[in-house]
């Protein structure tokens, strides 16, 4: 009972801070993106915690070449004024050569923005699902960088 309390009062500490935190986040940032799919991602805040990411990707690697877009749907836990935790899920669209997939896709994050300098750098992770072929991945980690804007 005292570790449901403590898991409780830290959920609630947590999404405290991130709608104290959201008024002051940056409202639109663009970058790259490296990892299985590396691309372009821009994310946008709408309100309060709440923002919304698109990534146009491409894997390089051979037998696997795959171009994607993404939307993303994350909210972020802020921790302090540069450091936030986030969370969401959405859609991707992808195309091969030979086939088209629709992915359901979850998304889990670490983003730290610079101080005095218009940059955030993420860290995340995104399982996704295959929803034609009926496939689970679970290799897509990623490291990202947006200009501030």
């Amino acid at each position: 009972m005292r570790k449901l309390k403590i898991i409780c009062f830290s959920a609630l500490v947590f999404l405290t801070l991130g709608n104290l935190r959201a008024q002051d986040a940056y409202e639109k940032s663009i970058g790259i993106r490296g990892g299985f799919l590396s691309g372009i991602t821009y994310k946008h805040f709408l309100e309060f915690a709440g923002a919304i990411e698109g990534i146009f990707g491409y894997s390089f690697q051979e037998g696997r070449r795959l171009t994607t877009l993404t939307g993303l749907y994350e909210h972020h836990f802020f921790v302090n004024y540069q450091t936030n935790l986030y969370a969401g899920g959405g859609l991707t669209l992808g195309m091969r050569k030979e086939d088209f997939r629709v992915h359901a896709e979850a998304i889990v994050g670490i983003e730290y923005m610079i101080e005095r300098f218009p940059l955030s750098l993420s860290l995340d992770y995104k399982p996704a699902y295959d929803i034609f072929g009926n496939t689970f991945y679970f290799d897509e980690f990623a490291i990202s960088a947006r200009y501030i804007f």
